[in-house]
């Protein structure tokens, strides 16, 4: 099913050896050339394999011998590589004797190819032949411009077709409406410079309407753009009334096209369009705006044009169709008339959806308000009592989580058992299979008189009957066609295609069974082709369909073997991790690139890029999952879809892809010594699963075995040693132990020459060895959440080091060359005389920066970031050595144009206004700012999304938001301000906050204008006074979710740090 995966992760490697090596030896070239060109020939018939759904005994045996011969060869290839690598830090040739012995097992290579090319061409009668070498890459560009064009031209078809529709002889306003950046102002200026547009309007005028404009400039920079109007010097020296007099004269007499980009707030427009509103030639207002209010508001006639991301982080998407299910749910879960413990059940047969309507419920906002206190456990058949228990309760939101793990089975249970019993909670069970998870949980749940629910998914309608006997299931079947076909127009978005659609409808349908995940699946395989080539696409689905499989196994089949090859092994490579597990980003990106899985060309995209265009084209295809957002809206968890991963997690150790040691047995693996396990995901300990022969050719290891005890985990490093005994290094390349506490690492870790990610965070770790700066392959090392302190300056020899986490650690020399490959620098310590402040600048290339200095070296600090470029994110604390805050210097960064999100911890004495102009997230710590911050920044930030005022930010009594101020805020926290007693919010200002944070001003007393935010959906008030948070309620008095908590976790203070594991956390999205 998946051979192809490891072929092309070898033929890439052959094509970066021929891309950057120079072969000495006659002939070897050659030699690997062929050996590309036979891999590109098997590679072209699995594919077309696939596609013609050919599976035989016969092909299963190719299959197995092709794997052996491919696995021996990824051995030795990275064996050959790793030879050079073993003389230092200097590129040295290949020694002749080295390339001589490759070029004889390349030749092994070719023949081991060769021989299961004869057998192909034996079984299809001809010789096997290179097919389109149309790259992966390309074809993933080519999806998401087809799925980038497909989602803007329905739009802009409307759009022009709204424009010229002379049926309309009165003034139209059209509104582009989207909540992000998704090409609304570019989709406008296509449209503006068309050149029937330009025929048909005798007039046009384009204004970018700034946060701070005014009603005379609006009408200053129209008349501007009037062909035969007036002088652009009398337009300057007109009064508002005589600009209004002269621009509805003309309007009158011409018809005309004006576009008002980026619009925040309806009151100067309004005014325009009321002023124009007269006007009876055809004229049109072409309006973008992120607000769909402010669209309604200017023109109620009109229906707005919304743009949709093509990453739709809605969950609601999935419960199309399942509208009267989700009413029923909660109505059961908010029923007042029931205080007593009730669990209901939600049952199907199928992976039919379950989970994605617990989960849209579960993040209701009517739900959070009824229950204070929210649990979600997906429940593996792995997990013991204790398990259960430890996950729930780090789930709490006063348990202090300190040691937890070391608590006896009777202390968990009991805590658990005390604070249910003071709460009113709501719990889901994900993919409860047997009764007994239920029976272990009842004794501490079963009491709870509150009004405390369970939710329960579940395919076994008797587990369902046999929990709770008084609460009838919740049963879920597939969707009719109707609701089926609104599902996948919701999801493919080209509801304007509806009479072609009409001819693939009933094919489509029969393809998807009324299966909402298959439903999904078959829209992100089509959302990345032309609409033309549907027909065929759908043909080759029906016709792929296995009856000896279910609807949605066929489905799932059909969308893996669509993927670009590329994006094959990076979504194999999810399922290393649990079931539903919360996947960060940030690491599953990393590990694909220390895997090798692409292939890059020096003046080629950024590697990350790549790695995240890839994870988009995922995620579009419906085969990754967006578990959370971060405060900017942008994705921060992801995960396998729990209805996937079974089915991958299998067949991915069938090819040797990975294995995943899930249960607390030893484990057991094939004796064969030509079968290798690449890849070993541990989750109970690394002595059960790495004690055989395989170890020598392992190349990643990723555990989770997070459990806490009082000794540090010695397993590791007797697995490592042994590796380095055994000569088990040459494939070894990924070591992550993120979470893993306390392990043992040996001192020689510098043997293992080829490692490329190291992930040690949230380890508790002390030390770690001197030699760790001595691998000149390391890519990523993530020290971050330890309790290391110092790093060995030698680290600056690993020249592909391009991600460095650490936790306010010394380095004491710098570099001593530049460091281009390096993207990610956090949270470099700089004292006041050292030398590494000089060496900021070798550090051209970093994206990601986090750095604490002192005050002496704030200013040169803060020059030499204004001089590097790409930097896009800056966490830039200046304290002193007992950790109180000293000042920083903003004047050298206030030109940086690149700058987007920016955190600063330390005294502000700089004019505010020396803050970078492009910010979209900003957070201030300590600034002790005397002034009223708002005004200013309100006015200098107008792409602010996220704006944190935490602790002694601003000292000042009195705060103020502006009108028109801060337009595109949709995130703001307040933590202790404790002298801040009254805030006021104009009308207008913060048009689109969404969700607002006040913890800890204790003395606030007044906030006028609070209703005024419209868009406001969340309000969390933290140990504030109760008559606030009473003058608040009866102030917004309207759906929105308000939340008063006077307890909260140590882990919320930005001052606090233990020394724990990062508690798990429920699958919430805000």
């Amino acid at each position: 099913m998946a051979t192809e995966v490891p072929v092309s992760i070898l033929l890439r490697k052959l094509q970066k050896l021929l891309d950057e090596e120079r072969f000495i030896l006659p002939g070897l070239r050659n030699r690997v050339v062929t050996a590309a060109n036979e891999l590109e020939k098997i590679l072209c018939f699995l594919k077309a394999a696939k596609r013609n759904h050919e599976n035989t005994s016969n092909s299963t045996s190719m299959e197995a011998s092709l794997l052996r011969t491919i696995y021996y060869a990824e051995h030795f290839t990275e064996s050959f590589i790793l030879q050079r690598r073993q003389k230092g830090f200097i590129k040295l040739p290949f020694s002749p004797w080295s390339q001589l012995q490759f070029s004889y097992k390349m030749k092994k290579l070719v023949q081991g190819v060769r021989a299961v090319s004869t057998e192909v061409e034996k079984t299809q009668g001809q010789p096997l032949a290179l097919g389109d070498k149309t790259d992966s890459i390309s074809e993933i560009h080519e999806g998401q411009l087809c799925r980038r064009h497909h989602h803007l031209v329905d739009v802009k078809e409307e759009l022009v077709a709204r424009l010229i529709n002379d049926d309309e002889v009165g003034l139209r306003v059209i509104s582009l409406v989207s909540k992000e950046t998704l090409g609304k102002t570019k989709l406008a200026k296509d449209v503006y410079d068309r050149l029937d547009i330009q025929q048909h309007f005798e007039w046009r005028a384009w204004i970018v309407v700034s946060g701070d404009f005014e009603y005379k400039d609006f009408l200053v920079t129209i008349l501007k753009q009037l062909p035969r109007c007036v002088s652009s010097n009398s337009v300057e020296t007109m009064s508002e009334k005589e600009l209004s007099d002269t621009l509805l004269q003309f309007s009158m007499e011409h018809k005309f096209l004006i576009v008002l980009d980026d619009v925040q707030t309806v009151d100067v427009s309004l005014k325009l369009v009321h002023l124009l509103a007269d006007a009876v030639n055809r004229s049109r207002v072409v309006l973008t705006t992120r607000n769909l209010k402010v669209a309604f508001q200017v023109d109620p006639q009109s229906s707005p044009l919304e743009i949709w991301p093509l990453i739709n982080h809605d969950l609601d998407v999935l419960t199309v169709g399942r509208e009267d299910s989700v009413k029923e749910l909660v109505s059961r879960l908010i029923n007042h008339n029931d205080e007593s413990l009730r669990v209901i059940s939600v049952v199907g047969e199928e992976a039919i959806g379950k989970t994605a309507l617990a989960r849209n419920v579960y993040n209701r906002l009517d739900i959070r308000q009824q229950f204070p206190w929210r649990a979600w456990l997906h429940v593996s058949r792995d997990l013991e009592y204790r398990d259960l228990l430890l996950i729930i309760l780090k789930q709490l939101p006063r348990i202090v989580l300190k040691d937890l793990e070391l608590m006896s089975l009777k202390e968990l249970s009991d805590m658990l058992f005390k604070f249910l019993m003071e709460h009113r909670f709501l719990m889901v069970l994900d993919d409860v299979q047997t009764v007994d998870v239920w029976l272990k949980l009842v004794g501490p749940l079963a009491d709870a008189v509150n009004g405390s629910r369970v939710i329960l998914t579940t395919r076994d309608l008797n587990v369902a009957i046999q929990v709770d006997p008084w609460s009838s299931p919740l049963k879920l079947s597939s969707l009719i066609d109707e609701k089926s076909w609104s599902l996948f127009l919701t999801k493919v978005g080209r509801r304007e295609y509806n009479t072609e659609l009409n001819d693939v409808k009933v094919d489509i349908l029969k393809v998807c069974h009324g299966l909402p995940l298959a439903i999904v699946l078959l829209g992100g395989v089509l959302s990345a082709i032309q609409f033309k080539n549907w027909s065929r696409t759908i043909d080759l689905a029906l016709a792929q369909q296995n009856k000896n499989q279910s609807p949605l196994s066929n489905m799932v089949d059909f969308s893996y073997n669509q993927l670009p090859s590329v994006l094959k092994p990076c979504f194999l490579y999810l399922s290393l991790f649990p079931k539903a597990y919360e996947i960060p980003i940030r690491r599953l990106l990393q590990l694909w690139l220390a895997e090798g899985f692409f292939r890059f060309l020096p003046d080629e995209i950024v590697p990350e890029d790549m790695a995240r265009i890839c994870f988009e084209e995922l995620v579009c295809r419906n085969m990754i999952e967006i578990a959370r957002l971060k405060s900017d809206g942008s994705p921060k968890m992801c995960r396998m879809p729990s209805f996937l991963y079974d089915d991958f997690v299998l067949k991915a150790k069938d090819i040797g892809f990975l294995h995943v040691h899930h249960c607390k047995s030893a484990c057991t693996f094939t004796d064969s010594p030509e079968f290798y396990v690449p890849r070993l995901a541990d989750q109970f300990g690394v002595e059960s699963s790495t004690s055989k022969g395989h170890i020598r050719q392992l190349c990643s290891y990723v555990s989770f075995n997070s459990q806490k005890r009082d000794a540090a985990n010695s397993g590791i490093g007797t697995f490592l040693k042994t590796m380095i005994n055994r000569s088990g290094y040459v494939l070894f390349k990924v070591l992550d132990l993120e979470g893993v506490y306390k392990p043992l690492l040996p001192a020689k870790l510098s043997k293992l020459q080829n490692l490329r990610y190291i992930g040690l965070r949230w380890t508790g770790l002390d030390s770690c060895p001197a030699s760790i700066g001595d691998l000149p392959c390391l890519e990523t090392l993530d020290l971050k959440y330890t309790n290391i302190i110092t790093l060995p300056s030698s680290i600056w020899k690993a020249k592909k080091l391009r991600h460095l986490y650490i936790n306010e650690m010394s380095i004491l020399k710098p570099p001593k060359e530049s460091s281009p490959n390096l993207q990610i620098l956090t949270e470099l310590y700089i004292g006041a005389n050292s030398p590494m402040i000089s060496g900021l600048k070798m550090f051209t290339n970093v994206r990601k920066l986090g750095l604490t200095c002192h005050s002496k070296s704030a200013e040169q600090t803060a020059k030499c970031i204004s001089q590097i470029a790409n930097l896009q994110s800056l966490r830039l604390k200046s304290r002193d050595p007992f950790g109180q805050p000293v000042v920083l210097v903003l004047e050298p960064m206030k030109g940086h144009q690149s700058l987007s999100n920016l955190y600063l911890f330390g005294l502000i004495h700089d004019a505010i206004d020396n803050l970078p102009r492009n910010l979209r997230t900003l957070t201030l710590c300590t600034s002790e700012l005397k002034d009223d911050p708002m005004p200013v920044l309100g006015k200098l930030l107008p792409q602010l999304n996220v704006l944190r005022l935490f602790a002694h930010s601003y000292v000042g009594s009195k705060m103020s938001c502006l009108a028109r101020h801060f337009p595109k805020l949709r995130v703001m926290k307040m933590w202790m301000l404790e002298k801040l007693e009254e805030w006021k919010v104009e009308e207008g200002a913060m048009p689109n906050l969404v969700e607002l944070e006040i913890r800890g001003c204790k003395k606030l007393k007044n906030s006028d204008g609070l209703e005024k935010l419209a868009s406001l959906k969340e309000l969390i008030l933290t140990k504030m006074p109760e008559d606030f948070v009473a003058d608040v309620r009866r102030k917004l008095g309207r759906d929105i979710l308000l939340t008063n908590k006077w307890e909260f976790s140590p882990l919320d203070d930005p001052f606090l740090k233990l020394d724990q594991k990062r508690p798990d956390a429920p699958p919430t999205i805000k």
